[in-house]
This record gives structure tokens, sequence and C-alpha cells, in this order.
């Protein structure tokens, strides 16, 4: 595809280079046109993935009261089965995924991907463990969690390398919706064994407000990135009944649970299980709206880019014709406002004053271009960057200060207010301080 002239034809000059800048951002839209198809076959599974562990979870909280009855086996029989349909989709996209060429950072996607897919063999293993009753609800949330955020982390890895703004901006608003969505599950797994069970205690409860907080930050940044539509299906889910109902839940279990070891009606089990259920299928739809229009932005970017060539490519052709035409010819062309280049810099090598200076307009069109695009992705990688700064100073404190996630992140946060600083600043001193502590 490259336009660069063979070895020993001619050197290449600078609209060779140009026209190779052009055909290097439609293989990198190619690429990521192909990825858009593996990020909606990861959400599908995700959401499939997250079904079937809440499924689990309200399985393995009744068993323990010695309550499991044919329904709760049948509805996990039929998630497991709507988890193996997507799994199928997700590896036949897979099949057809691009190799590396055009794709930014892919040593790191593919490693994702060989971390998912290597865990998602467990899966079978898992769901017999799950139906013997060998694994407490603790320990399946846990599994079920491992095999999501195997797959998360490849969208992050999409939105991360991203080359173009627009696309970039859609899946970061992607990543945290479905990072939201996946704390939204494990909230719903964590309800479930609480109210199966009939009993809630001051972890439980701990569980549930921490969830409940890490899930409003996801949805910042998404609401910082999503667009307007988006941003609609979100505010009008919240004045849906169901989201009313299960906030009542989670009062009623928070407050129960902070009395410690209280004992709930089991029914509620089935409710909390029907409510958040509800909860995260409407999400699903705001997430199938962000991967069409992820679709849609990754088409109209690649037919944008692929125009762009071609009229490069006229341009270049007829400022070569003008000049071999008599002399008392001339050439207006417009490009970039406000440039300020002196005329006698255009003179190159081989080529007369007056190409040269449309050449060199032209380049300086795409520069502005290509730098506008950056400073965009700039605004969406420094909210992914913040997300990374925020997991490795949980990881640190997990590590060496013996805590769980939940009590790593609360400690953050107290340093936070004490401090009177962000939460994103304090995450980075404590990185900083990763030699000290190793």
């Amino acid at each position: 595809m490259s336009s660069l002239p063979l070895a020993g034809t001619r050197p290449a000059g600078a609209s060779d280079f140009l026209i190779a800048s052009k055909q290097s951002e439609i293989l990198s839209l190619e690429a990521f046109l192909g990825m858009s198809c593996l990020v909606v076959a990861v959400s599908n599974l995700v959401h499939a993935l997250q079904r079937e562990r809440g499924a689990s979870n309200l399985f393995l909280g009744a068993a323990e009261r010695h309550h499991a009855t044919d329904r709760h086996e049948q509805r996990l029989a039929h998630l497991s089965a709507d988890t193996d349909q997507q799994h199928a989709q997700f590896e036949g996209a897979l099949e057809s995924l691009p190799h590396s060429e055009g794709m930014i950072g892919a040593s790191r996607l593919f490693s994702r991907l060989a971390y998912s897919v290597h865990t998602l063999r467990e899966l079978p293993d898992l769901r017999v463990r799950v139906q013997a009753q060998q694994l407490s609800s603790e320990e399946a949330v846990r599994c079920y969690s491992e095999l999501v955020q195997g797959l998360l982390t490849v969208v992050f890895e999409a939105a991360e390398n991203a080359a173009d703004p627009v696309i970039s901006r859609t899946l970061v608003a992607l990543f945290n919706f479905m990072q939201g969505k996946e704390l939204a599950g494990q909230e719903r797994a964590a309800g479930c064994a609480g109210f199966a069970r009939g009993q809630l205690d001051s972890e439980l409860a701990e569980r549930l407000l921490h969830l409940l907080d890490a899930q409003e930050r996801c949805f910042q940044v998404f609401d910082s990135f999503a667009d307007e539509e988006a941003l609609a299906l979100w505010n009008r889910l919240q004045d849906q009944p169901f989201v009313a109902e299960l906030e009542r839940l989670r009062r009623l279990g928070c407050t129960a649970a902070l009395r410690d070891q209280a004992v709930v009606d089991e029914g509620l089990g089935d409710r909390w299980f029907e409510r958040a259920s509800e909860r995260i299928d409407a999400m699903k739809e705001i997430e199938s709206h962000l991967q069409i229009r992820l679709r849609e932005q990754c088409s109209e970017r690649l037919q944008e880019a692929r125009d762009g060539l071609v009229r490069h490519q006229s341009e270049i052709e007829s400022l070569l014709a003008q000049e071999a035409q008599p002399e008392d010819s001339y050439i207006v062309f417009c490009g970039t406002q406000g440039a300020q280049v002196q005329p006698d810099r255009y003179h190159t090598q081989g080529v007369s004053p007056r190409l040269g200076r449309s050449i060199i307009e032209l380049v300086q069109s795409q520069s502005q271009r290509l730098q506008s695009m950056q400073d965009e992705l700039n605004a969406a990688r420094d909210a992914l960057e913040e997300r990374k700064l925020l997991e490795r100073a949980k990881v640190l404190l997990m590590n060496h200060r013996k805590l769980t996630e939940e009590q790593a992140y609360r400690l953050l946060r107290k340093m936070a207010m004490n401090q009177g600083r962000r939460l994103v600043e304090v995450a980075r001193a404590v990185v900083s301080m990763q030699d000290m502590w190793d």
C-alpha cells in the first residue's frame, strides 16, 4: 500500500511521505474497525458472564441454607448456555482480528487476549464446582470476576491505543461504563449471597458501599466522554421504578448489615437479583448504543481518511501537471490559516519554488490536523492514565500493607480527604514511593 518509490528508482520526495502518512492512518483505522468487532464481542461475553455469576451466587447462597430449588438450577443452566453462545462469538471475532500490521500496542493487546483465552478455558471446571457446591459464594464471585476483568483489560488496551480522538472518546466512555456495570454486577452478586443466606453482616455492608462508590467514579468518567444520546439513555434509566426499589433494598441491606449478623427475609434474595438484573440489563442497552457508535465512527473515520488520501493524491498530481505548464501559468492554493512561511524556504532540490510552496502547505495542513488530533487524544488518555495510577496504588497498598482492595481504596480516599488533594494525586504519590517500599 506504500506510495514510497522502490529502492534504486528515485529519492523519496515530500509528496511521497505525505501520501505515506495518509496511508498509515488508513491502515490504523482499518485495524481498529476489526478491533471494534472484538470489543463488541467482549462486551456481550462480559454481560453473559455477569448474569451467570449472579445466578451462581444466588444458587450457592440458597444452597448454604438448604433452600436451593429447581428454579435456581434452571436459571443457572439457561444463563450458562447463553454464556457459551457469546463465548463462541468472541472466538469468532478473534479469528477475524487483524494481526499486528497497522495496530498500535499490538504486543500488549495480544498478551491480554492470551490471558483471557487461557482463563476462559477454566469456565467449565468452575461451573462443575458451583453445581457441586464446592465453592463459597465469595469464591465463586472472585473466580467469575477474574474472567471478566481479564476481558475488560482488552477494552482498556483498545481505548489506550486508539489513534483517532473521536474513536478514543467513545472507547473511554465505553470502557468506564463497562467497568461501572461490572461493579454493579459484583454488587448484585454480593447482595444475592447475603440475602439468599438470610444473614447480613458489617463486612457485606462495607463491600456494598465500596462498590457503590467505585461505580460512581466510573460513571463520572463516562459522563465526561459519552455522546448526548448515551447520556440521555443513562439519565432516563435513573428514573425507572426498579432503580428506586433497588435503592430501598440497598438501604435495607446496609442498615441491617451494620447491626452485624442481622437476619433478613431469604425471599429478598430473588427480589434483589431481579431488580439488580433489570438495572444491569438496562445498562446493557446503553452499552449496546456505545458499541454501535464505535462501529459507525470507525467506518466513518476510515472513509474520511480514504477520501482524504484520494484528495491529496489528486492535488499533488494537479500540482505536478501545472508544474510542467509554461512559466506564465500560476497556482492559487488555499492551505492552512495563518501560516507564516518565507517564500525562499520553499526551494527544494529538483522542485520549483511554486511547487515547493504548495507541497509545504499540504504538509503543514496535515501536520496541524495531526497535532489537533493529538491534543484531543491526550484528554482521553489522561482519564485512562488516572485509572492506571489508581489501580497501581491500590496494588501497592494491598501487597505492602496486606489490605483488601476495598481497604486499600478506602485508605487512599482517607489520605486524599485528610490532605485536601485529589484522589489521583495521592495515588501518584503512593506509586512514586514504590522503589522505597520494594
